[in-house]
């Protein structure tokens, strides 16, 4: 076990070690490449978070923009921050604690002027998430004219005649209100519509008869039933809800085409963009689900909040590296067989015969794989702090060919100068 473990773990090292793994099996390269793996997955998580604390240190107008929203000198316009069970409560200066719009700077000239100043855009709306939005629908035509008409109006044509409009929906910004009155008129819509919808309207009854669901929770779901149906799909729109949230109001309408120099704080996770040194817009997101309660973003404390905030998506960015990873598997395992073929080929064009075949070469390369991974998700780690975020997309793929393939070769000509050596005839020397 010991010589396995340091044959293992020294390979890249030495040359006679990793020559060994010719004679081994190919479960050391099945361990070996399960190993490369998670490395290179390490780095893609290391290289997206770690140097995100120091750019956003050097993203002074950033930073001067979240100063102005939770540390104000104004002590009116200053907002007030507590953690309660996970969610963010806000209130601007001496009001109370609230679930409204408090802030919206694309629209508002005072909100602009107060905290806009380093030229970055501030949203600060703790309604709830699963907030409803109210929406214009609407048909638009598809011949190049852009032609509007209502939906209703579109509901008149024939079905060739609809063929030349697409369904679109405008968020006006403001909150869906289901009154009492609004939801008799969606659900004298949804009887209408058959016996299987008034029986799901009619079971519904019955479960806010019988206190299995409040009244707010029936009238969503009349809503949500007379909205599916009378209204195509809005996945264009939504893609965790089948009615328009008013969250979503704020990525289309300001989000959705490209902007920039944003910070948007919301009861439950926070959204940003800052441009980098180099000019490069960084977005990020951060969730306060792991935070203690009490008041936060306090003073200078404003960063920290921030910090922790985007600290907390790290079981999420976890989670879609892996995916990543694991999509990318083939083309990660295709590397030491590339790379096996390049060693192979350079001992056999210099006429060396001391490797057998092509998988005695493949399991050579495979013996020292993973500490090629390991070492290209430390420099993939490294780089990060120093190249603009566009250019770390495929670096640590790209540095674990580099590491693998100069190691490779490394010991194609390694191997080859000791077979030369090997097979020099000795001189005999007598004495005259």
């Amino acid at each position: 076990m010991k010589k396995w473990f340091k044959f293992f773990c020294l390979s890249f090292f030495d040359h006679k070690l990793s020559k060994e793994g010719e004679k081994r099996g190919y479960t050391n390269a099945f361990l070996g490449l399960l190993l490369t793996f998670i490395f290179i997955w390490s780095g893609f998580v290391g290289a997206e978070m770690l140097p995100f604390s120091t750019r956003y240190d050097l993203a002074t107008d950033l930073r001067s923009t979240v100063q102005s929203v939770f540390a104000n000198s104004d002590v009116e316009s200053r907002i007030n921050a507590e953690i309660v069970d996970g969610k963010l409560i806000l209130k601007k200066g001496s009001a109370e604690y609230t679930e409204s719009l408090l802030i919206n700077s694309y629209e508002s000239e005072s909100d602009r002027e107060i905290y806009g100043a380093s030229g970055y855009n501030v949203i600060v709306d703790t309604r709830p998430a699963d907030a409803l939005a109210e929406v214009e629908a609407y048909c638009l035509s598809n011949d190049g004219r852009n032609t509007e008409i209502s939906y209703e109006d579109y509901l008149t044509l024939s079905e060739v005649a609809r063929l030349n409009f697409d369904f679109k929906l405008r968020y006006t910004g403001a909150e869906l209100q289901l009154d009492d009155e609004t939801v008799d008129k969606y659900l004298e819509y949804v009887n209408g519509l058959g016996e299987q919808s008034r029986n799901t309207a009619a079971g519904l009854a019955q479960d806010l008869a019988d206190r299995k669901i409040t009244k707010s929770e029936y009238n969503r779901s009349i809503y949500q039933l007379y909205f599916t149906n009378y209204y195509p799909s809005i996945a264009e729109y939504e893609s965790s809800s089948v009615v328009p949230l008013l969250r979503n109001y704020y990525y289309h309408q300001y989000l959705k085409d490209g902007g920039t120099k944003y910070l948007l704080i919301f009861d439950d996770y926070m959204a940003g963009s800052f441009d980098t040194e180099g000019g490069e817009a960084i977005s990020f997101y951060g969730f306060y689900g792991d935070m203690a309660d009490g008041a936060v973003a306090e003073g200078n404390s404003a960063d920290e909040f921030i910090k922790q905030a985007y600290a907390a998506i790290l079981p999420l960015t976890v989670y879609a590296f892996a995916m990543n990873v694991f999509s990318l598997i083939p083309f990660i395992a295709l590397m030491p067989m590339v790379v096996s073929l390049l060693a192979y080929s350079i001992l056999k064009l210099r006429g060396i015969e001391s490797i057998g075949s092509l998988g005695g070469a493949f399991k050579i390369v495979c013996s020292y794989v993973w500490v090629s991974g390991a070492i290209a998700a430390i420099l993939s780690v490294v780089c990060s702090f120093f190249l603009q975020p566009g250019m770390l997309s495929l670096l640590p793929l790209l540095l674990f060919f580099i590491v693998l393939a100069v190691r490779s070769v490394a010991f194609a000509i390694t191997e080859a100068k000791s077979y030369t050596n090997k097979s020099k005839p000795q001189t005999v020397h007598t004495e005259a």
